[in-house]
């Protein structure tokens, strides 16, 4: 095992190009120490980037262009930042349900996002964010999740909404009735501002499931309202989870949208 430590994410990124599949970009470790044979003992044929060496990627601000969230940052401060709060409450509300508060002081936002089925995966999927690179270049999240390898991401950029009404939003986090089992999966939705607002983001995740945004559920959702569509319904609803999710996720996922869309009995 080796620990590099880069001056720059543009040196971590060529690292990782460079090293391929013996790479690990490490901050936090609180995720990457789950798939060690022996939580004390880091295998020995992985090289780990150290990520924690640029304040510039610990940071949040607000500013013109959005709110903006380090990758660096800690799970805990993110959950108590007053901007956070203010301008993305559903990631609080999604942080504060992520494991223990020793875990949240440790781990960082990119490391529960880099793992692809974090908490705050489909959290921040549903509030449109944008990734910046190590480059300064920003893509959109939903894209580079679905890629199987991931570049550095350094910072998360949200909207801001001092100017507009925060959107209703929920997260649901399911998991089997057992003290300290692994969540089933991880739902988050948000609403439009609009005087009729309409479900127009909803994004899951799930062990062996890579967080995405359900693509088929927001046409179905858009549509729904329109006169011309067949109304939104329990069955719809799963048919369009069943696009992208296995069946019995399809199924808790179905019925937690259809609930929150008012379309159970």
């Amino acid at each position: 095992m080796r620990l590099l430590t880069p001056h720059t994410p543009v040196q971590a990124q060529q690292w990782a190009n460079d090293l391929g599949p013996a790479a690990r970009f490490i901050s936090g470790g609180t995720v990457v120490q789950q798939e060690w044979a022996d939580p004390r003992l880091a295998p020995l044929d992985v090289h780990f980037i150290d990520l924690m060496g640029w304040p510039q990627t610990q940071s949040i601000a607000l500013t013109n262009a959005g709110l903006r969230i380090g990758a660096g940052a800690r799970l805990e401060t993110v959950r108590t930042h007053p901007i956070v709060r203010q301008h993305a409450p559903m990631l609080c509300e999604a942080l504060a349900q992520l494991g223990a508060p020793g875990i949240r002081r440790v781990g960082t936002l990119g490391g529960n996002l880099g793992w692809g089925v974090g908490d705050t995966c489909p959290v921040l999927l549903a509030l449109d964010a944008q990734a910046e690179l190590a480059n300064g270049s920003c893509e959109a999240l939903h894209t580079l999740l679905a890629q199987p390898v991931r570049p550095l991401m350094t910072a998360f950029w949200l909207p801001r909404h001092d100017d507009l009404a925060v959107p209703r939003t929920a997260f649901e986090k399911v998991g089997h009735r057992a003290a300290f089992s692994p969540a089933r999966i991880r739902i988050a939705m948000r609403w439009s501002t609009s005087a009729c607002p309409v479900l127009e983001r909803v994004a899951a995740a799930a062990p062996g499931t890579i967080a995405h945004r359900l693509f088929t559920v927001e046409t179905l959702c858009a549509n729904g309202h329109d006169s011309q569509h067949a109304p939104l319904n329990l069955h719809r609803i799963r048919a369009a989870c069943l696009e992208s999710l296995p069946v019995d996720l399809a199924a808790i996922a179905s019925r937690l949208i259809a609930g929150h869309s008012g379309c159970l009995p």
